[in-house]
């Protein structure tokens, strides 16, 4: 589909056009995480650094040491902490806007959620007030937090996920130039994530947008149990190349899935030790908002005339996108056909009003081929409209 016009507020991206890469640290296998956060890809607009602590990035003389994550491990780049500050400085004067995982821990349930090396107890409003604090001593554009290590649901949970908000995210004093993130999964690995935000559209309004981290479930599935709850443009796939079920083909296919309204974007794990990877999803999303065939939409988001665009990817396995327009609301039919004219599955058939739209064609039953995708529309005092693509399976 034709993601709508992007939000425009102080460079801070709008929604279908974050492109967020993880980089991990603690990268595995090691002895291929050489890459540095300058090079590790070339088109994401948003980076995690991941693993090792803000803390750590901000007094490495005090929460640094043997535990350290990010200069302990065998072959990785870096070997003294201003490298990284210096390729932080040097991803934010190219206009990449770069975030620091912040875990959530037990203690975060507690009255006191953080205790400093030297045995101060801060409670909510203090510790967000020191991660702010680290915010700017590092130099960075907001924090990712990563909802999975064994808090529970409670007040004092709560109140520190709302008072971050105060420093990052659309609600805070720095709206315009920090972003506030989170990654939440369904099931008890992640518990509270989907608790106090994947189905609290309250809390959520303090972050930019949620990641689903439930690699190893469907795609669309996946999408809509948070879009459901905190609308479309608040939630984006997130894709690891470490699970099976997110083969290139299948995370490039649903890179470039848009509903409407259209998604945040997509998020990546791969480290820093797949480079392809990475940089296959973000074209795949690349293609899907820039293609030329989606420039006949009007301003107001309304097509100016009947299209049935070519399927992306293609050739697939086994999953693609079909994208469609109509002008005119109609009765609209989406039909798959195999080589001999024999009727694989009907994709759409439904009213619908005017817009821009894609609807997803799974493969996984069928053989290898060729398939032709037949889309009709018929509108009142309009010619019905029929087209054909070609779409090509392989396995």
């Amino acid at each position: 589909m034709t993601p709508a016009a992007p939000e425009v507020r102080a460079g801070l991206p709008g929604a279908g056009r974050n492109k967020v890469a993880y980089y991990a640290f603690d990268a595995t296998p090691v002895n291929q995480g050489k890459l540095r956060l300058t090079d590790f890809t070339k088109n994401a607009n948003i980076i995690v650094l991941f693993e090792g602590t803000i803390f750590e990035l901000c007094d490495s003389v005090h929460y640094g040491g043997p535990s350290s994550y990010i200069l302990t491990i065998n072959g990785g780049p870096y070997k003294y902490y201003k490298q990284i500050l210096d390729d932080i400085k040097t991803l934010r004067a190219r206009g990449i806007k770069v975030l620091m995982n912040v875990d959530d821990t037990k203690q975060w349930s507690t009255a006191v959620p953080f205790t400093t090396y030297d045995g101060r107890a801060l409670n909510y409003q203090q510790h967000a007030l020191f991660i702010d604090s680290c915010i700017t001593a590092v130099g960075l554009d907001g924090i990712s937090l990563d909802i999975e290590h064994g808090a529970t649901d409670n007040t004092y949970y709560r109140d520190l996920i709302r008072e971050l908000g105060k420093y990052v995210g659309p609600l805070s004093v720095n709206s315009a130039t920090r972003i506030y993130t989170a990654a939440i999964y369904y099931s008890s690995y992640g518990i509270p994530g989907p608790t106090v935000i994947g189905f609290n559209r309250a809390i959520a309004a303090y972050l930019n947008f949620v990641m689903d981290m439930g690699y190893f479930q469907n795609n669309t599935t996946r999408f809509q149990r948070w879009a459901d709850s905190l609308g479309n443009s608040k939630v984006m796939h997130g894709f690891s190349h470490h699970d099976p079920n997110n083969s290139l083909s299948v995370a490039a296919s649903w890179a470039a899935w848009h509903p409407t309204p259209d998604k945040a974007g997509v998020m990546v794990f791969a480290g820093n030790v797949n480079k392809p990877y990475t940089d296959s999803i973000f074209a795949a999303l690349d293609a899907s908002l820039t293609d030329v065939a989606d420039r006949d939409v009007h301003s107001t988001g309304v097509p100016r005339e009947y299209a049935l665009l070519q399927n992306y990817p293609n050739p697939f396995n086994p999953s693609t996108t079909i994208r469609f327009h109509i002008p005119h609301g109609g009765f609209v039919t989406v039909k798959v056909y195999d080589i001999l004219g024999n009727e694989v599955t009907t994709v759409v058939e439904k009213q619908m009003n005017a817009g821009a739209y894609s609807a997803a064609f799974d493969g996984s039953p069928y053989a290898s081929g060729l398939y032709f995708a037949r889309m009709t529309v018929q509108s009142d005092g309009a010619q019905p409209f029929l087209k054909i693509i070609k779409m090509a399976m392989i396995k």
